[in-house]
């Protein structure tokens, strides 16, 4: 098994990612891009979905493939994600840090929230 890539492995990729689009200008530059990697985001969001229903058996016939890739499409939404984050402004290490302590404290006190 490969080794696991780490967060900051996963960042650099997003930042390099980022870097690379800009510089052919794929998605366009400032509010172009962020459209555009919204639009990207709901399509895989939409792929997702097609393979959770798949995956559980829910899926019409006229929309099952041979191929199934739950794996991928949960991997291209976070990847999306992270881009259209990045073309936001938007910290996301520091974003989730923040949301998991408010989930903490909300709803799991027994995980390290405050009761």
């Amino acid at each position: 098994m490969a080794d696991r890539m780490t967060f900051e492995e996963f960042q650099a990729f997003i930042d390099a990612q980022d870097a690379l689009f800009k510089s052919v200008n794929k998605g366009g530059q400032g509010t172009e891009a962020i459209f555009a990697r919204t639009i990207k985001l709901g399509e895989e969001y939409g792929e997702l979905c097609d393979e959770v229903l798949a995956a559980a058996g829910d899926q019409r016939r006229d929309k099952m493939r041979a191929e199934r890739d739950l794996e991928g499409e949960f991997a291209d939404v976070v990847i999306v994600t992270f881009l259209l984050a990045k073309a936001m402004g938007v910290d996301m290490p520091e974003a989730l840090r923040q949301k998991i302590e408010k989930i903490k404290e909300k709803h799991n006190p027994q995980i390290g929230g405050r009761p």
